[in-house]
């Protein structure tokens, strides 16, 4: 006769370690840091998994982009706008939202919105002439970055001679795009390139977060040894149940299998603008073959009972 254990069903927690160990068993850390595609559909995954580590081999372009915030602001820029949409823009957004102007460097704004209102209201807060504009595509090809570029393009040659507005553009995109060959036609002062193997919401750590980063002031190098503990913390030698990477993708996915799906973000006031990123990073990662987890930020929290029957998983950073 079977107890009325054996007839439960098994707790989450027990699902969770159950997964765990399997991640032991089937040597996944391992696979994951070798790019095996097998972990995920077994298609083309293998080929975009240079962001695991982006955060050391970025530390060689700290010294390229210290000197040219040094330059920057040597000759007067006041303002730096970053002309991008989607993935390229969260990243450099949630960092000028979390750490404001830095002393004396340039104030680093993000438009990634065709709204006119919005564009005109960025316009009217700058000096045109001392503002020097960071063009971010991964592609080359985004509409919306492209259609700022030129607004901002055709209104600095009203104000200044035609060779020194290309000196006033910036720009970040992968080798051999459309946008590296308008950038030379156009005297751009600095291209910076991605990473091919690296998805837009993945870059961050890669020039696409760093470059903006650093010019508006912040102390990349500092930024990226931070971020290579975490990446050693998350390195293939860790067991899974201590690695912070794969117990927090376990928790999720074990959730989202048993129907808790909906994550609520909660972020301390000062990292506020986390979440937004996170929202757009797990919606986007998540969110296919009609599965996925469904991210919620800035929602105002209230007790067990505003919830009723829907199942949340709360992570507060």
């Amino acid at each position: 006769m079977k107890t009325i254990f054996e007839y439960s069903a098994p707790s989450l927690q027990d699902v969770i370690t159950a997964e765990l160990n399997l991640w032991q068993k089937e040597n996944k850390l391992k696979r994951l840091w070798a790019g095996d595609a097998s972990l995920w559909t077994n298609s083309d995954e293998a080929k975009w998994m240079g962001w695991l580590d982006i955060s050391d081999n970025e530390l060689k372009e700290v010294p390229r982009i210290n000197k040219l915030r040094d330059e920057i602001k040597e000759q007067g820029y006041k303002h730096i706008v970053l002309l991008g949409m989607g993935g390229s823009s969260l990243c450099p957004d949630m960092m000028a939202k979390t750490f404001g102007k830095k002393a004396e460097n340039p104030h680093l704004q993000i438009l990634d919105s065709t709204d006119p209102i919005q564009i005109k209201k960025l316009e009217n807060s700058i000096d045109l002439k001392k503002t020097c504009f960071i063009i971010s595509s991964k592609s080359g090809t985004t509409l919306e970055p492209n259609i700022f570029k030129d607004y901002f393009y055709a209104r600095l040659q009203t104000i200044l001679e035609k060779k020194e507005v290309g000196d006033r553009f910036l720009a970040i995109t992968d080798p051999g795009t459309k946008l590296e060959t308008i950038a030379e036609n156009d005297h751009f002062k600095q291209i910076f390139y991605g990473v091919p193997s690296i998805g837009g919401r993945y870059s961050a750590l890669s020039n696409f977060g760093m470059m903006p980063s650093g010019l508006m002031g912040l102390d990349i190098k500092t930024f990226l040894d931070y971020a290579n503990e975490m990446v050693k913390a998350c390195g293939s030698s860790v067991s899974p149940k201590d690695n912070p990477g794969v117990l927090l993708g376990v928790i999720l996915g074990v959730c989202a299998k048993q129907g808790k799906d909906k994550v609520t973000l909660i972020a301390s006031p000062g990292i506020h603008a986390l979440g937004a990123w996170l929202e757009q990073l797990l919606a986007e990662s998540t969110g296919k073959l009609g599965k996925g987890l469904i991210p919620i930020d800035q929602e105002p929290l209230g007790g067990p009972q505003s919830y009723g029957k829907i199942v949340y998983l709360f992570i507060y950073v």
